[in-house]
């Protein structure tokens, strides 16, 4: 079995946390991720830190997402598949110890070129240099 990559690690987290948008059992979505994905073990730590992080702080991250939403604009405006790539990047940029910035930017972009819409990517792209603007400056 081959080693899996970070950026596929980060594929299957975006993946995982899409499908468990609504999740009520994080312990669940974690043992399900590893049982249906062996191949993740060599990343469990960073998949399993990012399922239970963007789950216990999907509020917070939320909020950061809506601050910078032009005037108007409500999280519910947002497709799905930015929102979760937004509360992965933003989670990743804020708390991932061995991520920098601009990777998780880098990779937010690529994942919306894949998943989204046209439009997706430049969205994800701006917002998500905004809020890295915000890093910096704390």
């Amino acid at each position: 079995m081959s080693r899996q990559t970070r950026s596929r690690a980060r594929e299957l987290l975006f993946t995982r946390i899409f499908q468990f948008d609504d999740m009520t059992d994080i312990d669940e979505a974690v043992s399900d991720t590893f049982e249906d994905n062996p191949e993740c073990e060599a990343n469990r730590e960073y998949i399993e830190n990012g399922l239970r992080g963007v789950y216990e702080r999907a509020d917070e991250l939320d909020a950061i997402i809506a601050s910078k939403l032009k005037k108007g604009w409500t999280l519910a405006r947002i497709s799905k598949t930015s929102h979760v790539i937004l509360r992965l990047a933003i989670y990743e940029m804020k708390y991932g110890e061995d991520v920098p910035p601009r990777a998780a930017i880098n990779e937010a972009v690529e994942l919306a070129k894949k998943y989204g819409t046209a439009s997706d990517a430049p969205f994800v792209n701006g917002l998500l240099g905004s809020v890295y603007k915000d890093i910096r400056e704390e």
